[in-house]
């Protein structure tokens, strides 16, 4: 028994999504780990400008 054209356009279409998945995921995780590494940066830097200041402060009231 023969399937119509559309249920192999289906199939097809299918696959392709099944193949490219992978693709979209390690995306994702690419874009999350340079997310997070950002905010690290981020929190490094305002931690760092934050102890300059309470080193300026402590200095000041000395």
């Amino acid at each position: 028994m023969r399937q119509p054209a559309a249920c192999l356009h289906f199939i097809g279409h299918n696959k392709a999504r099944l193949e490219a998945s992978p693709s979209r995921f390690f995306l994702a995780c690419a874009i999350l780990a340079l997310s997070i590494a950002l905010l690290m940066g981020a929190a490094l830097a305002t931690e760092t400008a934050l102890r300059k200041e309470w080193q300026f402060a402590s200095e000041a009231r000395v």
